[in-house]
């Protein structure tokens, strides 16, 4: 019989191996491995904060200056002065930023249908169903309500639920 810890680490191993093709494509892009989240954050979130930034990917404030400060000196995200708090900084992606971030999507895709390639289309829908019910009762448990196919998109609506977006 499988243990639930078993499919646990395999959901572990799925999430890793993600993580290590992120930092394989980041080797080969102007955009190095921690920047992609930021950028698909960004680009999610126009004109968000780097407090905002920050909070939704876990990642400390400071780290997140230095990578907005990087991406600004590349040309990829502009950073403006909010008018309501001069202290506040929002980012936003600059013409080559979202080119950017439309190659490493492309670059997704065409990973995502290497992995994907030998499973049929019934498996698909099944695997499909499988997820969407594990992902149903995480849900539950943690009291989110709403149905998000993008983790950046969940991840910020529960950032601005709290009311510190």
């Amino acid at each position: 019989m499988i243990e639930n810890k078993q499919l646990v680490d395999m959901l572990e191993n799925i999430h890793l191996l993600r993580h290590l093709f992120i930092r394989r494509i980041s080797e080969k892009s102007p955009i190095h491995f921690g920047q992609v989240a930021i950028m698909k954050t960004i680009e999610q979130n126009e004109n968000c904060t780097q407090a905002t930034i920050a909070e939704c990917l876990g990642v400390s404030p400071a780290s997140v200056a230095t990578s907005t400060k990087r991406l600004q000196k590349a040309g990829l995200v502009t950073k403006t002065v909010d008018e309501d708090n001069l202290r506040c900084k929002r980012l936003a992606l600059t013409d080559e930023g979202r080119s950017a971030i439309e190659n490493v999507n492309n670059i997704f895709k065409e990973y995502d249908e290497l992995i994907f390639k030998n499973f049929s289309k019934k498996e698909k829908i099944m695997f499909m169903s499988f997820l969407e019910r594990l992902v149903g009762e995480m849900r539950k448990i943690e009291g989110i309500d709403g149905d998000f196919s993008d983790p950046m998109e969940l991840c910020c609506l529960l950032y601005k639920k709290n009311g510190k977006y």
